[in-house]
């Protein structure tokens, strides 16, 4: 044993120190923290047996639910961000109408050098009518019904076109895009340019070949309703303003050219008559 008072070695059997003459206490002192602990450690023990006749799920029940919990939370709030992000999708959809089908064009679309005429129909026209527009405008009701063919002018023109049934159904749009461009002919070559002269003269006219020429010489435009060019043009005392046009087999016609000429010397008679001119109908071929 050992000394309390000066921790001196004390053989077995003596009761007191023999360096400081102090007793030897033979029972330790009481430590009631050691009751507890024994105490406690003994309950753990049951604790800790009791626990492992229980399932596993059973130990770790409160965690689990926390999982569950934390998992349901998450949804919650993802499917509630969802409808807010986009509220479209908690709307309901609208029903959705199938379209009848597009009218057809009796014209292909593309580029001519005439103003065809357009025809449109429709498998159950007798059912509806036929709406369309020329000006790049969507048809609807509002817009021009169709009553007869459509005559396309020079330019591009955008038809479109619907046909809407008496019940109210639509049909999808057709759409059709017409180049029309005109070859005109060159105009008309006159052999004498417009000027002062002493004495009279005659004009020859030339053209594109297959073309007519039909000119005026008082002033006024040529047309289809003009003279037709037949031969020379004679030019007498005066002022006189030649102007001509050429038309193609097409019916298209060129450009105007004039020219005046003012004779204001002595008029001189030509060897020979000028040939007559024929007053006829301009007909196009």
């Amino acid at each position: 044993m050992i000394c309390q008072k000066c921790g001196t070695l004390v053989p077995d059997g003596k009761i007191y120190c023999e360096k400081c003459g102090s007793a030897i206490q033979m029972v330790p002192d009481y430590n009631p923290e050691e009751d507890f602990t024994i105490g406690s450690d003994e309950r753990k023990t049951e604790e800790e047996n009791q626990a492992a006749k229980q399932p596993w799920w059973y130990r770790y029940r409160y965690g689990i639910l926390g999982v569950c919990l934390v998992l349901l939370g998450g949804t919650a709030f993802g499917s509630a961000y969802r409808h807010m992000a986009d509220p479209e999708d908690t709307l309901t959809e609208p029903e959705v109408v199938e379209l009848l089908k597009r009218p057809q064009f009796g014209v292909q679309p593309g580029t001519y050098n005439y103003s065809p005429m357009l025809t449109l129909s429709h498998e159950e026209e007798a059912q509806g009518e036929i709406y369309y527009t020329i000006d790049g405008t969507t048809p609807d009701r509002n817009s021009s019904p169709y009553q007869g063919a459509i005559s396309i002018g020079e330019g591009t023109t955008v038809v479109r076109a619907v046909f809407v049934r008496y019940d109210g159904v639509f049909s999808e749009e057709a759409v059709g895009t017409y180049e029309v461009v005109f070859d005109y002919p060159d105009e008309p070559v006159f052999s004498v340019p417009a000027g002062s002269y002493e004495h009279s003269f005659s004009v020859t006219m030339t053209t594109e070949e297959g073309c007519r020429i039909y000119y005026t010489t008082n002033g006024e435009e040529p047309g289809y309703d003009s003279k037709l060019y037949r031969g020379a043009v004679y030019i007498p005392y005066g002022l006189t303003v030649l102007q001509a046009v050429a038309v193609d087999e097409d019916g298209g016609m060129s450009g105007i050219v004039e020219a005046v000429y003012d004779v204001s010397g002595q008029q001189v008679p030509l060897v020979e008559e000028p040939p007559p001119e024929v007053q006829e109908d301009a007909v196009i071929p």
